[in-house]
């Protein structure tokens, strides 16, 4: 789950050249815009990462209120990457000492520290053709889609040096699931099982590409996860004519596990076999870690490029290990510049 209020500490402080009020922070793999002398390298701080949504109502936050909006019938701040006298700012750090109902957690981390200040992960509207009715929360014995930031696992670049990855593009649409388990089968969004509709666009695209039924046909207990992207779902990046279910990932909910790279792609051969329709994301290659030299920015700079159309800027990459144990992204600044709304 992701983790959106942390308390980290300050490793890095530099000149932002022609700024005389300003510094940079640097907190892991994340850089952020501070007052001049307000934090010094080792300093204990919070920091509440990008989409973070911030409520006006607790007043350490005012400060930020030229940039309020309403969300969700809330007054807040969300946070997005920023540009200040050229330099790149990811989400905010406040000093530790300014919020003594944290202090308690700053080793133990046994609680969520975004939910004790009521701090939520801002979304945007999901379009009613996605939404329809419930048929309830997301599946239990599913995981939930969302690979944490490489700026968050910034010692991953050298304990798994060595280790293959395979790199696949992050495709910009809406987070969407089809499963088979115990004689169930169904469509999920992002977080909610959807009640079957002909006029739902996840189900849609579930039976226009016979996904439930060479599924429940193939027997197994497995997830396909992926997105489903294209006409009226965030602004259509892609250019596509109609809508499209591209897969990332396989889920095994027997084992709980996913499935690495040389399964899934049996899978993916068996269900065509069984006549479905199934698009998977970009394959850019398989690679070792030990190519970014332990450089964070290295990896960011690597996130850039075409997507699934090349004259489309993609949202960025996701590595996984060959086997599927474990999995990071990495988003493409210069998208999250351009599609600050989203």
């Amino acid at each position: 789950m992701r983790k959106l209020v942390t308390i980290r500490q300050v490793s890095n402080i530099r000149p932002i050249p022609g700024a005389d009020a300003i510094e940079c922070a640097s907190v892991d793999g994340w850089s952020v815009v501070v007052k001049k002398n307000e934090f010094q390298v080792g300093d204990a701080c919070v920091y509440f990462e990008i989409d973070s949504f911030l409520p006006l109502s607790d007043a350490r936050f005012t400060f930020l209120e030229k940039n309020k909006i309403n969300w969700n019938d809330k007054v807040g701040v969300r946070l997005r990457t920023i540009r200040l006298r050229g330099q790149l700012s990811q989400g905010l750090i406040l000093p530790l000492g300014e919020f003594s109902e944290l202090t308690a957690h700053a080793v133990a981390g046994d609680v969520d520290l975004g939910a004790l200040l009521g701090i939520e992960k801002w979304e945007p509207a999901i379009p009613a053709s996605l939404s329809g009715e419930v048929e309830g929360p997301f599946p239990d014995f599913i995981s939930k889609t969302d690979q944490e930031r490489i700026q968050n696992l910034t010692e991953v670049l050298s304990t798994d040096a060595k280790t293959e990855f395979e790199v696949t593009i992050k495709l910009d649409g809406s987070s969407m699931t089809v499963f088979h388990h115990d004689n169930v089968s169904g469509v999920c969004g992002r977080n909610w099982w959807i009640r079957e509709s002909e006029s739902n666009s996840l189900w849609k695209v579930a039976k226009q590409n016979k996904l439930l039924t060479a599924l429940t046909a193939y027997g197994r207990n497995l997830a396909l996860q992926g997105e489903i992207i294209g006409e009226g779902i965030q602004g259509n990046p892609e250019k596509l004519r109609g809508q499209e279910f591209y897969l990332f990932d396989v889920f095994n909910s027997d084992t709980r596990q996913y499935l690495g790279r040389a399964e899934r792609q049996q899978v993916v051969a068996d269900l065509r076999a069984l006549g479905a329709s199934v698009n998977e994301v970009p394959w850019l290659e398989n690679t070792t870690l030990e190519r970014f030299q332990a450089d964070v920015a290295r990896v960011l700079e690597y996130a850039e490029g075409g997507s699934l159309n090349p004259a489309t800027l993609r949202e960025g990459v996701v590595f996984k290990r060959l086997d599927g144990s474990m999995s990071f992204k990495a988003i493409s600044n210069s998208y999250l510049l351009k599609h600050g709304d989203r």
